[in-house]
């Protein structure tokens, strides 16, 4: 798995999640505006209500198909930006979890009939903005930067580390006991005289959590090493394999 394959797979995962939600939203509008008792065949109003459950759940499937290449644990890749190292969300959690919001979301689509039209189409404009509002952040989701000057961090909070605030794991570290895939990050705690301990929550990221553990010890032990972060050059020197695109 090369950069130039990660970069794909993540901006066609959300693309393709983007219009799958746009769809489901499509044919709830469709059926709030034009659905009525009289006129509407059953068949027509059965179709379009089962249309959006068909469909995110076909899309459940075809993303664990297609995404299975980056689905965790994923070997030694990393998407290059040119100042900074980046492990991104993973492709088929963020994808899913995008669409089952906006289906989620079409409950806030109204349209009483007995409004005036100008009405029931300012309440669903404000409601499809509202889905769009919360649907960004879960395509954008989870990632952490590895830059010359620290970590950026926006999984379970959002937290930036310089690299002077980390130290090397110590001979004998406390015993840590996780259910889910953690990157583990010995801190300096000011006023302490030995690191704690920073827990990052991997499980939403594309990323093999030992390699990436690697990663921050590697440039934590090695300062003189940080200003290459972000070239290909390094990458190719950090995981041993060739960039290709």
């Amino acid at each position: 798995m090369t950069p130039g394959r990660l970069d794909r797979y993540v901006l066609t995962s959300k693309v393709t999640a983007a219009a799958v939600a746009l769809v489901l939203v499509a044919l709830r509008v469709a059926y709030e505006f034009g659905v009525t008792p009289q006129r509407t065949p059953v068949w027509l109003v059965v179709t379009l209500l089962i249309a959006p459950i068909v469909l995110l759940s076909a899309a459940f499937i075809v993303f664990g198909i297609a995404f299975r290449p980056v689905y965790q644990p994923l070997p030694s890749a990393l998407r290059i930006r040119g100042d900074a190292f980046v492990v991104p969300g993973s492709p088929v959690w963020l994808g899913r979890l995008s669409m089952g919001w906006a289906l989620l979301g079409t409950l806030f689509l109204e349209s009483d009939p007995s409004l005036p039209l100008g009405v029931r189409i300012a309440v669903n404009t404000g409601a499809g903005l509202f889905i769009a509002a919360a649907a960004i952040p879960l395509l954008r989701g989870p990632r952490i930067v590895v830059s010359p000057s620290g970590l950026a961090i926006r999984a379970g909070g959002r937290r930036k580390v310089a690299w002077d605030d980390l130290v090397r794991v110590p001979a004998a570290p406390l015993p840590l006991t996780v259910r889910s895939p953690k990157l583990a990050l010995s801190i300096r705690r000011p006023g302490h005289p030995e690191p704690g301990w920073l827990l990052i929550p991997l499980e939403l990221l594309a990323v093999e959590p030992v390699f990436l553990g690697s990663v921050v010890e590697h440039y934590v032990e090695h300062p003189d090493r940080r200003p290459a972060i972000g070239t290909r050059e390094e990458y190719a020197r950090l995981t041993g394999q060739p960039v290709t695109s």
